[in-house]
């Protein structure tokens, strides 16, 4: 029994539990040196899709043709910003993050090897504009950081579950922090600002 349960840790030492509930998708940190400025490039999403007129990292939902997530980010930002794929360098995962929406989001970061803006194409029906936001941005201006309070909804019966009546009505679940950066009159913020603000910190 030892030698079963200790395979089965070593197994799923780096696992997510639940994971075949979560939708999963994928986005890349998409580096590029200007003229040895470094920028990470985003962009503002197309009015008539899903999240029109915000600010996001090139990526999406991972689909069953896609290897791994790591096809899905390559695939996506192939797509969105209509770079070359051979121009498109995946150096590694830097992590995955459940959203509070159920998504299972794999975070990948990669550099362009372009040596020109004009060498990208945007696909103008997801991509209204690209971002080019210089690192010394998000390294010099602290985000704006606000509170969201997430709450429990019981969509069941509590006492034909034999639970306390209080689960009957709506329960506080947590506070969970905001983050918002304005740059150029654009406000990125939401999940694309956390994960910017994580990785600031770690590449400062």
């Amino acid at each position: 029994m030892k030698n079963k349960l200790l395979k089965l840790l070593s197994d799923n030492k780096n696992a997510i539990i639940g994971e075949e509930k979560y939708i999963v998708a994928a986005v890349l940190i998409a580096m590029v040196v200007i003229e040895e400025e470094e920028y990470i490039v985003l962009e503002k999403r197309a009015s008539q899709i899903r999240q029109g007129g915000e600010i996001s990292f090139p990526g999406g939902k991972y689909d069953v043709a896609d290897l791994t997530t790591e096809t899905t980010a390559r695939r996506e930002t192939y797509e969105e910003l209509g770079i070359d794929r051979d121009k498109i360098e995946i150096l590694g995962k830097f992590g995955s993050l459940i959203t509070p929406r159920g998504m299972l989001l794999d975070i990948y970061i990669g550099q362009l090897n372009i040596k020109n803006v004009k060498e990208m194409r945007f696909n103008t029906s997801e991509v209204e504009k690209l971002l080019f936001v210089p690192i010394k941005f998000f390294k010099e201006n602290e985000p704006r950081i606000e509170k969201i309070e997430m709450k429990n909804i019981p969509m069941f019966s509590p006492s034909e579950l034999k639970l306390p009546k209080r689960y009957g009505n709506s329960w506080t679940g947590y506070f969970r922090d905001v983050y918002f950066y304005n740059y150029q009159e654009e406000v990125i913020w939401g999940i694309t600002a956390e994960i910017i603000y994580e990785f600031i910190q770690k590449y400062s």
